[in-house]
């Protein structure tokens, strides 16, 4: 994962995934909150994590949620790689 902002999100949803269960979804305002991050970043990162297919959002696109692809990014054996 070469994008930081993209790399902090797939983190921040997969500890949702490991707290709560499977699909580890949050509401762009939480990642917003939990991201010391610009707004305008954090969604540019969102979108390309969905176009990458590793996040999904909600039909209202208010939420995202980790793919299994996307919580495989981040916890298999190759994570961080």
């Amino acid at each position: 994962m070469n994008d930081p902002a993209e790399a902090q999100i797939l983190s921040l949803l997969a500890r949702e995934w490991d707290l709560k269960g499977p699909p580890g979804i949050l509401d762009i305002s939480e990642i917003v909150a939990a991201l010391p991050l610009a707004p305008s970043d954090i969604l540019a990162a969102v979108k390309g994590l969905l176009e990458r297919g590793l996040v999904d959002m909600n039909s209202l696109r208010t939420a995202a949620f980790l793919t299994p692809e996307g919580y495989e990014t981040v916890s298999g054996p190759d994570a961080g790689r």
